[in-house]
């Protein structure tokens, strides 16, 4: 019998800095928060790639000032799985704004390709705030 999730609803959440290193400490701090839900683990390869990708996106496609800080939300709840958030807030400099493009980036194809949905949303304002977001199914095999 396959084993199951952990049905408790959990989440973490952290600030790091508008640098590339942050996709690495943004793996640590996921791979913390998988490891303390029940079969978590399964999701371990797919969030990491999701994680690095939309943090990455955002540290490299800068819509704000670099020493404002970039934010992470893990989300896991059964039945729906686990879902990542990445959220830049912060004065916009228009001649920062990136283009809109039909065809994602390579890196959010990835992300499109692993993620069971995803999506990008802005306000735009004095203040902009830029969220990626990807939702990873539960694995197959489990229940929820």
């Amino acid at each position: 019998m396959p084993e199951s999730l952990d049905r408790t609803p959990s989440d973490q959440f952290c600030s790091l800095p508008r640098h590339l290193s942050s996709a690495s400490a943004a793996r640590v701090v996921l791979r913390g928060f998988l490891s303390d839900l029940k079969g978590g683990e399964r999701y371990a390869e797919a969030a990491e790639l999701i994680v690095t990708e939309l943090v990455a996106h955002t540290v490299l496609r800068p819509r704000v000032p670099e020493h404002l800080l970039i934010d992470v939300l893990f989300e896991y709840t059964a039945p729906s799985g686990l879902r990542i958030e990445v959220y830049d807030t912060g004065r916009v400099d228009p001649g920062r704004l990136p283009r809109d493009s039909a065809d994602p980036e390579p890196g959010l194809r990835l992300v499109r390709e692993f993620a069971s949905a995803w999506g990008q949303e802005s306000s735009e304002g004095e203040l902009s705030t830029s969220l990626g977001w990807a939702q990873l199914d539960p694995p197959s095999g489990t229940t929820a």
